[in-house]
């Protein structure tokens, strides 16, 4: 048995052969070296391929960003402009405003002006003495005009009593307007037959010296005022009548 084992070992088909082939290091180093530039080139190509699968890439983001910034600078300009268009119109406005009203101002100081002198006038009227011979009532003035519009008429009346009169008048007035209205005359009534008894009451007289009546009425629309005569009335009698252009 030793014998046998003895000639396993030491026989020829017992012993151990490997074969390696001759390649020198440097050699063995560019392999080496290709293999790792493949392996990095195989794995940048999968980084680029798994970015671009997944979404935009960092150069896209940042001209994305600088677009939208563009766009956005464009925007306020813009913008800024509008606001600035729109103040300089707002400072106009203002402008023109402040100027209509104090027009407007001017324009009522010179309407409450002329209303005093127009007050002042019909007083000094009144005091100036009556013509010789006239007795009882007399009109001392009448003025009508447009007030506002062209059909609004407005008008003012003065009556006085004549001498040194030693009992009150009482009465009323009565006014009649004719207008021409499409080439044709017509009259209208102050106070109309059908007028309240608020306007009623507006025109009549009670005095003892002298009595201011105004009042409006109104033509109709595209008339012309022709003439308005003025009635005094006292006890359902006319006792005084006088005519006056318009």
């Amino acid at each position: 048995m030793k014998w046998k084992l003895f000639l396993r070992k030491n026989t020829l088909s017992a012993s151990k052969v490997s074969v390696r082939s001759h390649m020198s290091w440097p050699v063995r180093a560019a392999i080496t070296f290709l293999l790792m530039v493949a392996g990095a080139v195989a794995g940048l190509a999968l980084y680029n391929w798994g970015r671009d699968f997944g979404g935009p890439n960092r150069e896209q983001l940042v001209a994305e960003v600088a677009r939208l910034r563009s766009a956005l600078h464009a925007a306020t300009t813009e913008r800024d402009r509008d606001v600035m268009k729109v103040a300089a119109l707002q400072g106009q406005v203002q402008v023109e405003k402040a100027a209509q009203d104090q027009l407007m101002l001017q324009v009522r100081n010179l309407e409450a002006d002329r209303a005093r002198m127009q007050a002042d006038l019909d007083f000094f009227e009144s005091l100036l003495p009556v013509r010789r011979g006239e007795k009882g009532v007399v009109i001392r003035s009448f003025r009508v005009g447009p007030e506002g519009t062209a059909a609004q008429m407005h008008y003012r009346l003065l009556v006085q009593q004549a001498g040194r009169p030693q009992h009150d008048f009482v009465g009323s007035v009565q006014l009649r307007v004719t207008y021409v209205q499409n080439g044709h005359s017509n009259t209208l009534w102050v106070p109309a037959t059908d007028a309240p008894s608020d306007a009623r009451q507006m025109m009549q007289l009670s005095f003892r010296n002298y009595q201011r009546v105004e009042g409006s009425f109104a033509l109709p629309a595209g008339a012309r005022l022709q003439s308005v005569q003025v009635r005094i009335l006292a006890g359902g009698a006319v006792r005084l009548r006088q005519t006056f252009a318009g």
